[in-house]
């Protein structure tokens, strides 16, 4: 014969948690949810930057479409001096500033801070200075301020050949 041991149960145990359990158990879950929270903040602000940063280069695109169908002999009229553009989108101001640097293949912006005012141009790359090249450097850029004070920048560079001159 097996030898079992029965245990018996009290009868007047009700089953169930007891206000420490309860307790134990709303902590975890609360900070189940302060997590999900604090995700779900920093996912908003993502993409409220994402929306600055699509709009700001999608400004900057419309200019580079707008100086590819400029004919060329009419680019270098605004190489000396950059010129502004400004939009407003979502209560934020997006300004826009652009380059265009004659026979130059790549250029630098003096003192360069990120900004779209008070920067000249400089021809980085002039693959033979005694030779004319047929290109344009152009640099445009797309500035603007977030709510929270930050600036921000977004820069396309692109080269503009001279399509009536035969190479």
């Amino acid at each position: 014969m097996t030898n079992k041991t029965h245990i018996k149960e009290n009868p007047h145990s009700q089953g169930g948690f007891t206000l420490i359990e309860v307790m134990i158990a709303l902590v975890v879950l609360l900070m189940g949810m302060l997590g999900t929270m604090s995700m779900q903040y920093y996912a908003i602000g993502g993409n409220a930057f994402s929306r600055e940063m699509r709009i700001a280069t999608n400004f900057s695109q419309q200019q580079l479409e707008h100086i590819k169908s400029t004919p060329y002999a009419n680019l270098v009229t605004f190489a000396d001096a950059p010129q502004i553009g400004n939009a407003i989108s979502g209560n934020i101001q997006f300004a826009r500033a652009w380059w265009v640097v004659p026979d130059c293949v790549s250029l630098s912006l003096v003192n360069d801070n990120n900004s779209c005012a008070g920067l000249a141009a400089v021809c980085t790359s002039d693959p033979d200075p005694a030779v004319v090249v047929q290109s344009s450097a152009v640099r445009i850029r797309s500035c603007w301020t977030d709510k929270n004070g930050v600036v921000h920048s977004t820069t396309l560079d692109t080269i503009r050949w001279n399509e009536n001159v035969i190479p």
